[in-house]
């Protein structure tokens, strides 16, 4: 019997930033390559039980940017392409509640419960998580849907993208979220939906 992580019948899944873009920051150091799988596996299993899902696509104000609306690249991944009837909202912060009618929309669903994954685990799944907590929404993050890059501190330390990927985790974790894996998050929906 799978663990209850839900407290609502309709968690919605928001997927942030999973568009073409995010291949040209990539050095070859990020971290769980498979995110954009298992955002799929999860994709699926919402579009079957029929429930509510949200894309998120971050439009960069610069337009040199590879996530500037002009850019080539700007379009989602293929893994994760939204469907006629899924929503879609565009962001130019980190934040996809910033300047972007996603709270309104969320409300006015009646939705509380959000799965938040995507890209990257340090940018605006962090900030997005943040936001969500304070507004008072329920999170959870399938840690294996989400991704990182690495990063140089401010003393010039390297720190690795797996590194950077659980230290984020592990401090939204309890506070601000429940960290768990997306087979984690299947098993309990499974759970609710017998």
């Amino acid at each position: 019997m799978s663990e209850q992580l839900f407290q609502t019948a309709n968690p919605a899944l928001l997927v942030i930033d999973v568009q073409q873009a995010i291949d040209h920051f990539d050095t070859g150091n990020r971290n769980n390559p498979d995110a954009e799988r298992v955002i799929a596996q999860l994709l699926q299993y919402w579009r079957n039980s029929q429930l509510p899902v949200i894309h998120v696509r971050h439009a960069s104000k610069f337009p040199e940017s590879p996530y500037h609306q002009d850019s080539p690249y700007f379009d989602f991944k293929r893994e994760v392409v939204p469907l006629g009837n899924e929503q879609v909202f565009t962001k130019s912060e980190n934040c996809a509640f910033i300047g972007t009618e996603l709270e309104d929309w969320l409300n006015g669903e009646g939705i509380n419960e959000l799965v938040i994954c995507g890209v990257l685990t340090n940018n605006s799944i962090d900030a997005t998580v943040r936001v969500a907590a304070g507004l008072g929404y329920g999170v959870l993050i399938p840690a294996d849907a989400t991704a990182a890059f690495p990063l140089t501190r401010l003393d010039g330390q390297f720190v690795a993208a797996e590194d950077v990927h659980w230290i984020f985790l592990s401090n939204l974790d309890g506070e601000y979220s429940r960290v768990c894996s997306a087979e984690q998050l299947l098993g309990s929906l499974r759970e609710t939906a017998r």
